[in-house]
């Protein structure tokens, strides 16, 4: 699948690619709107910063009005002001060859305030990651003892198998790491049974497809609102939820079905959808999109404050695979992952352990459209070798039994796998 369609496919330009194939009113704006998504849709590279640009007052509002019971106060102040100050930058870029997906790349630069926080690309089958751990341990203080005990395992090598050593080094010292991601997702599919990569290319395409007919039965019009010395046009899509809602209500169940068969029981009837309009804001510069803009208030029984959520469109610029990444080694990688507890905590302890397999039983259970229970436990037993040296799990009629480090646990599999059900002692 290329990559600006996939790009094209998220939330944002979802929303407004079905804008241009609605009826005729208000032709010149919705010509305007037409051209420049367009435009942007057939560029071979591009790239959105995504970000909440409302202020701290006008979303604990927000907030409030959301959660009556706890209006808002569960939000630290420093919590709240980092969110706000973040900033996420989606990139894609087709290469010299459009039709060829050997050379597409993505990237994604996660922001706080000034700090390039951490920064991901994917070129061709080939990932690479690099983060300011520095920079982060600054912002977030707490983050510092597990950074220093981490770097205090890789100098002694204590905990960390050696194909890692030099890869972690990168990472704390802010260079770039690489991972075959083609090995990766066979590792992951491995361990988990089923094919996600094929899965989840399918899903996006098939969503996409969705929300591009959503918006186009929901568009009621499409408005000029203003001008923008800089941003250009302001126009404004307004929008009908449940005519929206309408036109994909019976292809839901379809695409989830395979994904979650559980989420097919949430879908709401379409009548309990509300008929309400709500506004997408879009600037356009000589037929250039600029900045999309949607205020969250306006879903609210009754809007208060403001929780906007916003996309600018950012220059493009290639996105290329850094020159000196020091390569992950991948088996290395999940067996360490597997066989060891991360530097600086404690062995993992029988309760522990069965709480992982209730989530584990629940969701390989969901993945067959079926109700989790101990029939499940042959397909999870595999991830769980060497996690302790002594670790033992049978299953005992219904039940689940776990023993390592001299303590055994009982476990009933829950239906939402929350692990709330572990009882000390033998089952």
């Amino acid at each position: 699948m290329r990559l600006n369609r996939l790009l094209a496919g998220a939330a944002v330009l979802g929303l407004l690619s079905g804008t241009a194939a609605c009826g005729m009113q208000s032709i010149e704006p919705k010509i305007q709107l037409r051209d420049a998504l367009r435009a942007f849709g057939d560029q071979s590279s591009g790239a959105l910063r995504l970000s909440l640009p409302s202020s701290e007052d006008d979303v604990r509002a927000f907030i409030a009005a959301a959660d009556e019971a706890t209006g808002g106060e569960d939000v630290p102040d420093d919590v709240l002001s980092t969110l706000l100050s973040s900033s996420l930058i989606l990139g894609f870029d087709e290469g010299e060859d459009a039709e060829d997906p050997a050379d597409d790349g993505v990237r994604t630069v996660f922001e706080i305030g000034d700090l390039d926080a951490a920064e991901f690309r994917g070129v061709g089958e080939e990932l690479f990651l690099r983060a300011d751990v520095d920079g982060l341990v600054d912002q977030f203080p707490d983050m510092a003892a597990d950074v220093e005990s981490f770097r205090e395992g890789i100098e002694s090598g204590a905990g960390i198998p050696e194909p890692l050593l030099e890869p972690a080094k990168a990472l704390l010292a802010g260079d770039w790491v690489s991972l075959d991601g083609k090995a990766l997702i066979e590792q992951i599919e491995t361990l988990s049974g089923t094919s996600t990569a094929e899965d989840e290319a399918k899903l996006q395409e098939e969503l996409q497809e969705l929300a591009g007919k959503a918006v186009q039965e929901a568009v009621v019009s499409v408005e000029r609102k203003g001008e923008d010395d800089d941003l250009g046009d302001h126009l404004v899509v307004t929008l009908n939820l449940r005519k929206g809602y309408a036109a994909v209500r019976e292809d839901l169940p379809g695409v989830l079905a395979e994904q979650d068969p559980a989420a097919l029981e949430q879908l709401p009837p379409v009548e309990e959808v509300p008929d309400k309009d709500v506004a997408v804001s879009v600037w356009v510069d000589d037929d250039e999109l600029k900045r999309v803009e949607l205020d969250a208030a306006q879903f609210l029984d009754e809007p208060a404050g403001h929780l906007v959520l916003r996309a600018d469109v950012l220059d493009a610029e290639p996105v290329t695979a850094p020159s000196d990444s020091v390569p992950v080694d991948v088996m290395a990688l999940f067996e360490g992952a597997m066989s060891a507890a991360p530097p600086g905590t404690e062995e993992i302890d029988a309760y522990t352990i069965a709480t992982w397999i209730d989530m584990d039983l629940a969701t390989v259970a969901s993945e067959a459209g079926d109700e989790s229970s101990v029939a499940y436990l042959p397909e999870v037993l595999p991830w769980y070798e060497g996690t302790t040296p002594d670790l033992v799990i049978a299953a005992v009629g219904p039940l689940v039994q776990v023993s390592t480090g001299g303590v055994v646990v009982c476990l009933t599999p829950s239906p939402d796998g929350f692990g709330e059900q572990v009882a000390d002692g033998p089952c």
